[in-house]
């Protein structure tokens, strides 16, 4: 893992949505690196994401990073809110992420990963989240990105691209005529 990287994601997420929750923010970071992944073939951030109780967590080295943003790094603030009848530790970015570390689609993909993990709230990801990639994986056991988001063509047979059909879509991606769809 890089941690650079994987601190910078989290700032351009936390940048999008300041505020966000502890279980919405590794939320985010899971979709972004899966669906880069499903997208490119390689995560973002290079963390790894291990199945826990609770859902897939980035892994003890990640979680130490994420942790020393708050102290001694002071990139990030962690605040104790109320929120409804619950508390939670919503995460501030202190520091402004370094955007040149990632590619405009990279950009695109937090921002998506942000607005998605704010949207759906902790409750609803934790249900998308402990789904059938979940289920098999045995507790503490790695979770496979490249299963956790998978391209479907939808229609009257939806079915999962073949190996061929993803190579064939991440070499138009590179393309200056990728950049005019959005895929997101």
């Amino acid at each position: 893992m890089d941690n650079m990287l994987f601190q910078n994601a989290v700032l351009a997420i936390l940048k999008a949505k300041p505020g966000i929750g502890s279980i919405q923010l590794r939320k985010a970071l899971i979709i972004a690196d899966a669906l880069h992944d499903t997208l490119h073939g390689i995560g973002i951030t290079g963390a790894r994401y291990i199945k826990h109780k609770f859902g897939p967590v980035p892994d003890d080295e990640a979680f130490k990073v994420l942790l020393e943003m708050d102290f001694p790094k002071h990139m990030i603030e962690i605040i104790e809110e109320p929120i409804g009848h619950v508390t939670q530790n919503s995460y501030y970015p202190i520091a402004q992420p370094n955007y040149s570390l990632f590619t405009r689609g990279q950009i695109d993909i937090l921002n998506y990963a942000a607005e998605t993990a704010y949207k759906y709230g902790a409750s609803r990801l934790s249900d998308m989240t402990h789904d059938d990639v979940y289920n098999r994986t045995p507790m503490g056991g790695e979770i496979p990105l490249n299963l956790v988001c998978t391209m479907t063509v939808s229609g009257y047979d939806t079915e999962a691209f073949t190996e061929q059909e993803k190579a064939a879509v991440r070499e138009f991606l590179k393309t200056d005529e990728a950049r005019l769809y959005n895929f997101i």
